[in-house]
């Protein structure tokens, strides 16, 4: 007498019933929340193996329309999808390189790009994209903190605050990288020069907790004893004026500092 046929696991059978009800190309963005939820560890586990071997025959397709294709965008924008559900963007940097030659005015796509080659390590290949970017509209200051932090993560202070003092320059007013300078002023032990610039800030707003809170923390870097003494002060004012959410951070961070300064 033949064995009877194993039964199916059940999360088996509920991907093969949602492939069939919502198709395969729309199955990719089916929430899966609720049923792992519903389903035990194993299944749980069955269904996210599932998921992955489902992207990465995606990925394999893709690839092979490309062999053929090589400029075709939609197979390198899936590829790229499928590579970043994965949680294995090194395999979407090239793609998003051909794309971005394909689309060079494309500032979001080039952006991307430079985050991508950021979090994988790759910090002059996002220094190159963001150098063209403000290159193209020197006035983006998004991009141009972005540009100066990677010259400071690449270990270039110098550069990071030329870049910023130059754009501060032509826009004055703005006190987001205004701050982004004066931050870097205290990481490259230029004490003063971050001290007048949140001097220059508060003045302007002294209801804005950001100022304060940045001065409160180059004082701790102070070599003068008497302008370290006034940042507990300054940390206490800056929880004051923060929202509340952030109060209790701020008074957090004040005691590291102190611990830190105690002799």
């Amino acid at each position: 007498m033949p064995q009877s046929k194993p039964d199916e696991p059940f999360v088996r059978k509920v991907f093969k019933a949602l492939v069939l009800v919502v198709g395969a190309a729309m199955f990719l963005s089916f929430s899966f929340g609720p049923i792992l939820q519903a389903l035990g560890p194993s299944d749980s586990q069955d269904t996210a193996n599932l998921v992955t071997e489902q992207l990465r025959a995606q990925a394999d397709g893709y690839r092979a329309v490309l062999e053929r294709e090589p400029d075709n965008p939609i197979a390198l924008r899936g590829l790229i999808d499928t590579q970043l559900q994965l949680n294995e963007p090194q395999g979407a940097i090239e793609p998003l390189k051909k794309l971005v030659e394909l689309e060079p005015e494309n500032r979001q796509l080039r952006a991307f790009l430079a985050q991508i080659q950021q979090d994988t390590g790759d910090l002059e290949g996002a220094l190159e994209q963001l150098q063209i970017l403000h290159e193209k509209d020197p006035k983006d200051s998004q991009v141009l903190q972005e540009l100066a932090d990677v010259q400071l993560a690449l270990g270039r202070p110098s550069q990071a605050i030329e870049l910023l003092e130059n754009y501060l320059k032509e826009v004055p007013e703005d006190n987001d990288v205004r701050l982004r300078l004066a931050f870097i002023y205290v990481r490259n032990n230029q004490t003063e020069k971050a001290v007048a610039l949140y001097d220059e800030m508060i003045a302007a707003d002294p209801s804005d907790f950001a100022p304060v809170l940045g001065k409160a923390i180059a004082l701790t870097s102070a070599t003068d004893e008497n302008l370290r003494a006034k940042a507990p002060e300054l940390f206490e004012q800056a929880a004051r004026l923060a929202p509340p959410k952030v109060r209790e951070e701020i008074r957090q961070q004040a005691k590291l500092y102190a611990q830190r300064n105690q002799p």
